[in-house]
């Protein structure tokens, strides 16, 4: 087949250039033309693994596909990776190598015409591991063997809060038989029966945000996203009697990618179309108030700038839902798009299946708390309690300082500093902690940052001075996952 003839054709080329290998090393760094010409062996090599492990894979895949057919469809597909899902997952490990082989060649002092598609097919690379990984479990996963119901937390990285954002949004994704039969979305607000029985909030919130239930919205207090899926799933089944089988987080940087990967969307309410460079902006604009007051959060809200708020995420996730169904969708720009999201955690995932679960926790997809058993480790957690957007124009800044001891067997000593810096400058602006909506969703962002910090380390670590806090503020504790 051709695939075999493209690697029989590139593994020849490269047992000629091999010989050459020290004289092309020679010239790495002169120039970008040099460091290309060095890296020209090494991309070939491990180009010559990915297809032979693709090659190997459609051998897997075809024969499975032919049984159903010239023009096999989707059902098939599916029926074909669970036939032969075991045998692709067991690819996974070379694909693996080749991903770790192609990371190590240094895009930067590449040629421009290489150095951006190389930086790009490191990003994606990693992914195929994964897909193989994934590939007996799509049966499952797209509810070919039963229906399957997911959370959608649509987080305001805006507000922080520990897993990404204030949960401004909640949709639910149904899905049978690779069919969506359900995507709903509903302001986070909705969520609360004044009926119902509700856990009492976190401590903090209880004494920094006068919160004094735990709600859906404010589920997100764990930064250990496993952790808060399982109460979000409960406090979810608690509102609506619907038991979901995974949770996902999207916040804006995730939605402005993939916006970005669709192209222009046309959104019912919104007169100019929607791009991943204007949504960000756009989103705003629907936050405007025309209130001569400020309106109190947990008070009954009218108008029309609460309803477009109220509407704009479902609107937007239907058009998006018909560009895909449509076909004009640039499969290449999504497919970057998501996996940037999913790596920078921007999307999350959690699923109810242990083993689906363990190849989203190793993919680093899963937003847990994950220190390693034996190393140093940090994990800085901000908790925006101010009841603002301040997030979006606030600077952060860390320095992270190991000081080594004189002696064997001594501790060493960890300094840790972190720098906020305010952009916006307000003259004669009071602090107000209160819960209340502005005129502006800009005027939101200028205000003061109410901060609660959590600074995870290992779990033997002890913490010896703390400044710069409120100073009974400051706890050393036990955290997630083995953390201190």
């Amino acid at each position: 087949n051709e695939l075999q003839q493209i690697a029989d054709s590139t593994s020849a080329v490269e047992r000629q250039m091999a010989p050459l290998t020290p004289l092309f090393s020679l010239l790495d760094g002169m120039t970008t033309y040099g460091s290309t010409v060095a890296a020209g062996l090494p991309l070939m090599s491990t180009g010559t693994e990915y297809i032979d492990i693709v090659n190997e894979a459609m051998g897997i895949l075809t024969p499975a596909l032919m049984d159903a057919g010239e023009e096999p469809d989707l059902d098939a597909l599916i029926a074909a990776l669970s036939a032969v899902g075991p045998a692709l997952a067991a690819l996974a490990p070379s694909a693996e190598i080749a991903s770790a082989r192609l990371a190590d060649v240094d895009a930067t002092r590449l040629h421009p015409a290489l150095a951006e598609p190389l930086r790009e097919l490191q990003i994606a690379a990693p992914q195929l591991g994964v897909g193989l990984r994934l590939a007996p479990y799509a049966s499952e996963l797209l509810g070919f063997d039963t229906p399957k119901t997911y959370l959608i937390l649509v987080q305001n990285n805006h507000e922080l809060r520990a897993t990404g954002g204030f949960i401004s949004a909640v949709g639910i994704l149904s899905l049978d038989e690779g069919q969506i039969t359900e995507m709903d979305f509903q302001d986070s607000y909705q969520f609360f029966n004044r009926e119902g029985e509700y856990s009492p909030a976190p401590l903090a919130m209880q004494t920094h945000m006068d919160i004094p239930l735990l709600l859906l919205r404010d589920a997100n207090w764990s930064p250990d996203l496993p952790t808060t899926a399982h109460l979000a799933r409960t406090l979810f089944q608690q509102e609506t009697g619907v038991e979901v089988d995974g949770i996902v987080t999207v916040d804006l940087h995730a939605v402005e990618r993939l916006v970005g990967g669709l192209g222009r969307l046309n959104v019912e309410g919104v007169e100019q179309p929607i791009t991943g460079d204007n949504i960000a902006e756009i989103v705003t604009k629907l936050w405007a108030q025309p209130l001569s007051t400020d309106a109190e959060a947990d008070a009954e809200i009218s108008g029309d700038w609460w309803r477009e708020r109220k509407n704009f995420m479902p609107a937007l996730a239907n058009a998006a839902l018909a560009r895909i169904e449509s076909g004009n969708v640039d499969l290449t720009a999504m497919a970057l798009a998501a996996l940037a999201s999913l790596d920078s955690r921007s999307v999350q995932v959690w699923l109810d299946d242990p083993a689906i679960a363990t190849i989203l926790r190793d993919s680093g997809w899963d937003g847990a708390i994950a220190p390693p058993d034996d190393g140093d480790y940090l994990a800085l957690v901000d908790t925006n309690m101010g009841y603002n957007k301040v997030n979006a124009v606030l600077e952060r800044e860390m320095t992270h300082q190991v000081t080594w001891p004189d002696l064997p067997g001594e501790p060493a000593t960890v300094t840790t500093s972190i720098t906020y810096h305010h952009r916006v400058e307000m003259d004669g602006h009071i602090c107000d902690q209160s819960p209340r909506y502005g005129a502006t969703y800009d005027e939101m962002t200028a205000r003061c940052y109410f901060n609660y910090l959590r600074l995870y380390v290992p779990g033997d670590s002890q913490l010896i001075d703390a400044d710069g806090f409120e100073l009974d503020s400051v706890t050393s504790k036990r955290g997630e996952r083995g953390t201190e």
